[in-house]
């Protein structure tokens, strides 16, 4: 045999005789209960688990009965609706714009804005809104009006669609105080005639 084989043999052998002398015991495992656990169990009488079974239900946690028991009905107060069939809304900053560019070129965008208050100041009848540019990551958009009524949003929207085809409505902060009134009404102005021609 070769010095590897005989080396690889002897370990072989080693580690069995180790592993059999691991698992070898020196004492018996009784089939009886351990006498330490039958003791502490023993001291324990049938009136202290009463007592203590009776403290346990006077001091645990009430707080699953109280949510149990409780209700919480929403007042009816809050659950009105408004005349045109839409939920009241709590917040005066929250509402409705409409969006007809949305851009990288920041100069486009306030290009655009700027042309829309001119056309809006001598085309528009009922509302003056107002065209605001600001910056989303990465577009600069611009939206018109403050309008707490997507109904009221999508009557604007429709209204100027023809010169600002890709008008929609978004949802938005708004300013309270330019929001028209609820009987506010959108419409083109009649072009007043001149006696000149037009060339």
């Amino acid at each position: 045999m070769t010095t590897s084989l005989r080396l690889f043999s002897l370990a072989l052998i080693a580690t069995l005789v180790i592993g059999i002398w691991g698992c070898s015991t020196t004492k018996q495992a009784s089939p009886d209960s351990d006498p330490d656990l039958d003791r502490d169990t023993a001291q324990i009488s049938d009136a202290d688990r009463s007592a203590l079974q009776t403290l346990l239900v006077q001091h645990r946690s009430r707080l699953s009965d109280l949510h149990n028991t409780q209700t919480h009905d929403m007042p009816k107060a809050f659950m009105k609706k408004d005349s045109s069939q839409e939920s009241i809304n709590s917040d005066p900053y929250d509402g409705y714009r409409v969006q007809i560019i949305s851009t990288r070129d920041k100069q486009q965008a306030d290009s655009v804005a700027f042309k829309y208050r001119a056309w809006s100041d001598s085309t528009i009848a009922g509302y003056a809104a107002e065209a605001y540019v600001f910056f989303r990551q990465p577009f600069y958009k611009v939206h018109i009006g403050d309008f707490q009524q997507r109904t009221m949003a999508n009557r604007y929207s429709k209204l100027i669609k023809d010169r600002y085809p890709d008008a929609w409505v978004v949802h938005d902060r708004i300013e309270p105080s330019s929001v028209p009134t609820d009987t506010a009404t959108f419409s083109i102005k009649k072009r007043q005639r001149t006696g000149k021609k037009s060339p």
